[in-house]
């Protein structure tokens, strides 16, 4: 029930966000200029309180721009007090990280509430990696990122791109990159070497031509250890038909075991050279 009245105030206190611009008052005390600095930097009752003296001044008694100012910092403090109370309930953390992003409506040099805001993002941006959440991890590492002042923005931005990867080879079967246990093949390189001698058939070009060497080749092994005939492609081949022939080859290598990661089996992107030697042919 406390939860959900501090829920009940916060929102009467965001549905009545102000957004009036006004021109600020003659200040011959000084008093809003210091007032404005506080407020800037997230000292919402010292800068209330010279907002309030400012206003005594003869002249501002009904000046727009401190009547709006006094009620920014009554509602930052009134943000300020729910995030306290909130804090104590364990199951508030999402509630809490809005009511920053609400103070940072208003005030968006709050340099407390950006380096709060940005911390929690980070932790609960790293649990979510932790959890395999990879969507919600993605969405709170570019959160952190747009931050260029965050000591993790480097890092939360190469996590941001990782996160999509992984979230698209859990969900789609795109590729995963760092898997726990690589492809391999069945009966290991004495088999694919099987499959090279039984098959092979030397271009005649290359033959004539006397062409010899490796192509090397990239190929993408499903998460039911089969070669994805598509995806074979030459990385550097050596012409006169070799390179036509070792994609043949390769589409004939299906008995793998597939990568594993997240104790799962995932599509993984194998690199692959095949030797052409005029004396084996």
């Amino acid at each position: 029930m406390r939860f959900l009245t501090l829920l009940t105030i916060l929102t009467f206190l965001i549905s009545n966000a102000l957004h009036a611009q006004s021109t600020p008052p003659k200040d011959s005390t000084g008093h809003k200029a210091q007032a404005d600095k506080l407020f800037l930097a997230g000292k919402y009752q010292q800068a209330k309180e010279l907002y309030e003296k400012a206003k005594q001044v003869t002249g501002n008694e009904n000046d727009d721009y401190l009547i709006m100012q006094l009620e920014n910092c009554d509602k930052c403090l009134g943000f300020w007090r729910s995030i306290q109370e909130l804090s104590k309930d364990a199951d508030a953390a999402k509630v809490t990280m809005t009511i920053y992003e609400k103070i940072l409506d208003i005030n968006p040099k709050d340099s407390t509430v950006q380096a709060t805001l940005m911390t929690n993002y980070w932790t609960l941006a790293k649990q979510r990696y932790q959890q395999l959440d990879f969507q919600r991890a993605g969405e709170l590492f570019r959160k952190v990122s747009g931050y260029p002042q965050s000591p993790y923005t480097a890092e939360a931005r190469v996590l941001a791109d990782s996160s999509d990867i992984y979230a698209k080879s859990l969900n789609e079967g795109f590729i995963a990159p760092d898997v726990e246990v690589p492809a391999a093949y069945a009966s290991g390189l004495k088999g694919i070497s099987n499959v090279i001698a039984n098959n092979m058939k030397y271009p005649e070009k290359a033959a004539k031509e006397k062409i010899s060497g490796k192509v090397w080749l990239g190929f993408i092994i499903n998460e039911k250890g089969k070669v994805i005939p598509e995806s074979v492609r030459v990385i550097k081949g050596i012409g006169g038909g070799c390179d036509e022939e070792a994609v043949r080859l390769i589409k004939l290598m299906n008995n793998w075991s597939p990568a594993v990661k997240w104790g799962k089996p995932v599509r993984f992107q194998n690199t692959f050279g095949i030797t052409f030697s005029l004396g084996k042919e």
